[in-house]
């Protein structure tokens, strides 16, 4: 365990006492002796294959796992923390390793959870390192280090049927560093500027009051960057198909004058045919002269109705963009399928792209349970010569 990380620590214990100063010790002890512990451990393969022949197809297998632990509450007040590791035992690059150096080649460890969360009645803070889940911040757990925020939210249930959370994101911990590390806390993927130094503010609505609809929005403040607003409605329809529809909404302003903002839309349309999900979704950008709908941070804020699995469906938030997706998914038992079929039109003809993904996952049971398996390939073709790919994803996950 590397300085950092025993730095983290103790910070968290001296906090910890700082505020417990009141409790009596032997409360302070059930708090961590009553504390759970759970963890996993994680093998990822990836590889791809390109068209074009002069390419070099890169591949890299990961091992890793994380370990977490929370205490129980005390007078409201409960303490987390999660580490998680990551180790490189191959990989084949790229001439400039471009293809997994941002996503998967990390060697190393981090605290990605260090928090206090404090709840008062219908209201909670929750301070310090940790995952959040909400449509415009949301940190992906799809590689083997899952990425995280030091934030500082307030969550209030006071009104029935609402939720709200509101706080500042200061800090982001993606995959990796790319230069073959674990990222640190900063402000997200080496060169892509996703936030500056002065973090990000928000404010997260959803409310469910009435029948069988979801409704919900977030505003983000993206300091000196950028504005996002999202908002979207999901109406259940009684029936033996269990039928849905859905609507979206992205708004952008850049705070740059130079910079034009846009918009976007989406309707998915869905029903569930004795297990067999179907959807079909479209989206569409408005101005085909604005600038990209900023789509929040974190590599799982692809809240587009027509997000795909290897490229994430990142061309449907493009200027002028029209992308629709079909989609099927039904398990058996212990075994889990998905099929997605993306098409995504950008104005630019060799920037269209079609996306196929088709993964199957398996839950063992008996002697093997908690341990899950799955595969993915994805076929992205475009509308360029030899600009085609292939992926293949295998992950073998143990948690206990």
């Amino acid at each position: 365990m590397n300085r950092f990380i025993k730095s983290s620590l103790v910070a968290s214990i001296v906090v910890s006492g700082i505020t417990s100063s009141s409790f009596a010790a032997d409360s302070l002890a059930e708090s961590f002796s009553n504390g759970k512990f759970k963890g996993g451990l994680k093998s990822y393969y990836f590889a791809k294959t390109y068209e074009d022949s002069t390419k070099v197809d890169p591949s890299i297998w990961v091992n890793g796992g994380y370990l977490n632990y929370v205490t129980d509450t005390l007078n409201g007040l409960t303490l987390g923390a999660t580490l998680q590791t990551s180790h490189v035992n191959h990989k084949k690059a790229n001439a400039d390793n471009a293809t997994y150096d941002r996503w998967m080649d990390a060697s190393g460890s981090v605290l990605s959870e260090s928090y206090l969360n404090y709840k008062y009645g219908k209201t909670a803070l929750k301070a310090g390192r940790q995952y959040v889940s909400t449509p415009l911040v949301l940190g992906s757990s799809s590689r083997v280090i899952k990425e995280a925020f030091e934030a500082y939210l307030v969550t209030n249930t006071d009104i029935p049927n609402t939720t709200i959370v509101a706080g500042k994101i200061a800090k982001y911990q993606t995959r990796t560093d790319s230069a073959g590390g674990v990222s640190e806390f900063a402000q997200g993927r080496i060169g892509s500027n996703e936030m500056t130094s002065d973090g990000a503010k928000t404010v997260y609505v959803k409310n469910n009051s009435i029948e069988n609809l979801t409704l919900q929005g977030q505003y983000l403040d993206v300091t000196d960057l950028y504005t996002t607003l999202y908002m979207d409605a999901l109406y259940k329809i009684k029936g033996d198909m269990k039928p849905y529809l859905a609507a979206q909404y992205y708004d952008t302003s850049y705070d740059s004058s130079a910079t034009e903002g846009n918009s976007m839309y989406g309707v998915k349309a869905g029903v569930n045919i004795d297990g067999l999900k179907l959807h079909l979704s479209y989206t569409s950008v408005a101005d085909d002269n604005g600038s990209y709908v900023k789509r929040g941070l974190g590599q799982s804020a692809y809240k587009s109705y027509t997000a795909s699995w290897d490229s994430a469906g990142w061309k449907s938030y493009a200027p002028g963009a029209d992308s629709w997706q079909l989609g099927a998914s039904k398990s058996f038992g212990n075994v889990s399928t998905l099929f997605r079929y993306s098409n995504y039109d950008v104005p630019t003809a060799t920037s269209n792209l079609k996306e196929m993904n088709f993964n199957i996952g398996y839950k063992f049971s008996g002697e093997f349970k908690n341990l899950k398996a799955s595969v993915t390939y994805s076929r992205l073709d475009y509308d360029v010569e030899n600009g085609d790919n292939d992926t293949l994803q295998t992950k073998l996950i143990y948690s206990f």
